[in-house]
């Protein structure tokens, strides 16, 4: 488990577990509440919350990766689509939405198209001014994948939290809200593309329902800053999830583990599970679906 997936338990008091239990290590523990983006140190306050809210990329597609999910290119927002981005709105949670699309490349180890969705990503960069990111560095490290160790899931997860930085630096948390919308949208409208069956025990329908947590937290961000146009808009976009995850039953289980704190006490863990029926996996499909073509503007 990585510091990232720490934090997200720390601040929300709570754990995804088949999510975030699917990440690997990549760093080293103990930063006592601060994160570290590619040797920064950043201090978690209410301002930059929305951040550790949103899985990375990594994060988003280890399970599906694991679980042996075949790839689909049909999945991916249109690479003409771009060209229908046009103002802020558009551009921001698109941004977002084609960042997804290079990370589930990037996970499955599509180096063609990652590389393509990629360019996407940076030239929707400079209409946004997040140009400074995408920096000769980090193109060439792209350019040089195939040659060296550096695997593009990781340059992928790098620029990522590059982004989040230089966001909340500039303050500039609007665009953060709709990219991380945009980002969001876009992973749980693959996962749940890419899951062609229903089995109430497979992890996967579990991370699907898991996200209801993620995307309360999501909307109580955006909800902050609803006095902004765009922000506001995409509220009401997202209501059609929200009606169905509201839905979802969360149940208490009881942990079978118990563990004898004194001679006369024994202490009983417990944990809550998010229940999420066929019916109502079916619905969140189709509703996620439509939801993301109306912000990808696929219905245009």
């Amino acid at each position: 488990m990585n510091n990232y997936t720490k934090i997200f338990a720390i601040i929300l008091l709570m754990i995804i577990p088949i999510f975030f239990n699917s990440c690997k290590s990549d760093d080293n523990s103990g930063n006592n509440g601060k994160d570290t983006i590619n040797g920064n140190t950043t201090d978690i306050t209410d301002d930059n919350l929305i951040t550790y809210l949103i899985p990375s990329p990594k994060d988003m597609f280890a399970l599906i990766r694991n679980e042996k999910l075949a790839f689909s290119s049909d999945v991916l927002n249109p690479k003409t689509n771009i060209d229908k981005y046009l103002d802020t709105k558009t551009k921001e949670v698109g941004f977002g939405i084609y960042s997804a699309d290079l990370a589930y490349t990037a996970a499955f180890k599509q180096t063609n198209e990652a590389t393509e969705y990629f360019k996407i990503v940076r030239n929707l960069s400079d209409k946004i001014g997040l140009s400074a990111v995408f920096t000769e560095s980090l193109v060439k490290r792209v350019n040089h994948i195939p040659e060296n160790k550096d695997s593009l899931l990781k340059v992928t997860n790098d620029t990522f939290y590059d982004i989040v930085r230089f966001l909340e630096e500039n303050d500039r948390k609007s665009s953060l809200s709709l990219i991380s919308v945009g980002g969001w949208i876009e992973s749980l409208y693959i996962v749940v593309n890419i899951t062609k069956t229903y089995n109430e025990n497979d992890p996967t329908i579990q991370l699907i329902a898991d996200q209801k947590n993620v995307f309360e937290n999501l909307i109580l961000s955006l909800e902050q800053r609803q006095n902004d146009v765009n922000i506001k808009t995409v509220i009401e976009e997202l209501n059609p999830i929200k009606e169905i995850y509201d839905k979802l039953e969360v149940v208490k289980i009881e942990n079978p583990d118990q563990v004898k704190a004194s001679k006369n006490q024994i202490i009983v863990g417990g944990t809550t599970k998010i229940v999420m029926t066929k019916e109502q996996f079916l619905q969140l499909k189709r509703t996620i679906t439509d939801v993301r073509n109306k912000l990808a503007l696929n219905d245009v």
